[in-house]
């Protein structure tokens, strides 16, 4: 039986400066962040799903759809403070931080990443990694990518391609995806941290963790996933949902709710 309680925080604020207005944007039938909530509901091993934002029309939208939302400041330049200071109005033990233009991540993503955590309690901090098979994101700077070492902990997160294969290589290729996962006595702890260097310029806030010292773990999750950074990322996730017979699947749950 679970002793820890674990809540699912999804960032999600109108001002994205690649796609104004996102999370309302329709996906389907139903708006983008509502996809990615209703998802995390269908986690085995989430007690509750929260979307944090600084949007009164997103606490409108999620609360008409009888969902959770949360009034954050509107100053924070990185999801992770949005969800930090939400994290504020409710009581856990593991926080995990759902992007909310991830929709279509398996909802069984999120039991595999939160499990070491329950098992393990010196481990404060995992993200989730999917391969990569395609130059194309290789060269995208919209993708980070992640490098792991032999224990399964994230080396380093770049937006340029890496590693780089002077000698061609069996070498396992991840991206990052929006996924992760805190206890919530680190993200605290992350918060206050003092910016970096690399986060900076990278413009990774999981950087700061790396730089400081701190090890994240690696998940690796074999499905693809597909985030919205851009508008002319809707039609390919449409696609994806029409085409897919596993995402129909999951699509079809989700709008039995």
């Amino acid at each position: 039986m679970k002793d820890k309680k674990v809540v699912a925080l999804i960032p999600a604020r109108m001002q994205s400066s690649r796609f104004p207005g996102k999370p309302l944007k329709a996906i389907l039938d139903l708006p983008l962040v509502e996809h990615t909530r209703r998802r995390a509901l269908l986690s085995e091993v989430i007690d509750d799903v929260v979307v944090a934002t600084c949007d009164q029309e997103i606490v409108e939208m999620v609360e008409g759809y009888g969902g959770k939302a949360v009034m954050t400041a509107d100053t924070h330049e990185r999801c992770t403070d949005r969800v930090e200071e939400a994290s504020y109005h409710m009581e856990c033990d593991i926080i995990v931080i759902v992007q909310g233009d991830e929709p279509l991540f398996f909802p069984d993503m999120l039991d595999r990443l939160v499990q070491p955590m329950l098992e393990d309690n010196k481990l404060y901090c995992a993200n989730i990694l999917s391969p990569i098979s395609d130059k194309i994101d290789m060269d995208n700077i919209d993708v980070v990518k992640a490098v792991l070492n032999l224990q399964g902990n994230v080396m380093y997160f770049s937006r340029s391609p890496i590693p780089h294969f002077r000698v061609q290589g069996d070498c396992p290729l991840y991206r990052q995806t929006g996924i992760s996962a805190f206890t919530s006595s680190f993200l605290r702890r992350f918060s206050r941290l003092q910016p970096t260097p690399l986060e900076s310029i990278e413009s990774i806030d999981f950087l700061r963790i790396l730089e400081h010292g701190y090890p994240v773990r690696g998940i690796v999750y074999d499905q693809l996933t597909v985030g919205v950074d851009r508008p002319d990322d809707v039609a390919k996730v449409e696609a994806i949902l029409k085409n897919d017979p596993m995402q129909q699947n999951c699509y079809q749950k989700i709008l039995n709710f």
